[in-house]
């Protein structure tokens, strides 16, 4: 299998569904329009498929000036794109940052279909949340985790797929970027590389939590915890468990499907 980019993904929503794109243009924060809106309880923290699993039924896709959501048993909603509403002080880890809500129909809709009081936020070109400074100073990201982008090999799926004894969806860890490779795991090593025309650092190894063990169609969680407990067998160091790169970008630009995957450094990346 080439290294090439077999499929680019974004996801608009914070632990919702995304969409499947061709090509992908990243800003200074990231994959543009990639988890640039996020929900939150009333306090102003935020949820995700760990603590609410519905989240993963819901879907999110950019049409024109709006955002459109969508789940099983609800009408879809269409929200602006351009929030309209107050702005709230809200948590996603360890960051505190204030940002505009989105409009109280997203509100309304969000607390039907989750089952819960819950807002909708947006964050802007004007909001600045840092990366962690211990692996990328000086670099800004959206409501992800905590970098612009995450990139998954498909040898390092299959290979998963090999030891749990079945298949496990590539949407189980929620990539941006799928590519091909050589050997799995080899992109654990990919100090810096580029994809067609942009490069791109590898700063740390993903943290895999129980969100892999869920279904991302009905959001039912797996009845053996796969593919988390193979993880844990082949992927554990120091009390975590580690699947996929996260990853930052230089300058902004655009990346496609079927683009080469050339690795110009490797060596040791954080976890590896």
């Amino acid at each position: 299998m080439s290294r090439t980019v077999l499929r680019l993904r974004i996801h608009p929503v914070k632990g919702a569904r995304g969409f499947d794109v061709e090509s992908m243009d990243f800003d200074e924060t990231g994959p543009c329009l990639d988890r640039r809106w996020m929900v939150v309880r009333r306090d102003g923290r935020f949820i995700s498929q760990r603590d609410t699993p519905a989240l993963a039924t819901v879907t999110a896709a950019v049409a024109g000036s709006d955002l459109i959501l969508s789940a099983p048993g609800a009408e879809e909603v269409a929200v602006p794109v351009t929030p309209e509403g107050d702005r709230i002080r809200v948590q996603v880890w360890d960051s505190v940052l204030t940002v505009p809500s989105v409009s109280p129909a997203a509100d309304q809709w969000l607390s039907a279909v989750l089952g819960a009081p819950r807002r909708l936020v947006h964050i802007g070109d004007d909001d600045v949340r840092p990366t962690d400074p211990a692996y990328a100073a000086d670099r800004r990201v959206g409501f992800a985790d905590g970098f612009p982008a995450l990139l998954v090999s498909q040898r390092s799926v299959d290979e998963l797929a090999r030891r749990v004894g079945r298949e496990i969806p590539v949407e189980r860890f929620r990539p941006n970027i799928l590519v091909g490779g050589e050997e799995p795991h080899e992109e654990d090593t990919w100090r810096r590389f580029t994809i067609g025309r942009m490069r791109f650092r590898g700063v740390k190894l993903c943290t895999r939590c129980k969100v892999t063990t869920l279904d991302q169609e009905s959001g039912v969680r797996d009845r053996e915890r796969e593919p988390l407990r193979t993880l844990a067998t082949y992927r554990h160091l120091k009390d975590k468990v580690y699947f996929g790169l996260n990853v930052i970008h230089h300058g902004t630009g655009r990346i496609s499907a079927g683009d080469l995957v050339e690795p110009s450094e490797v060596g040791f990346v954080p976890g590896a």
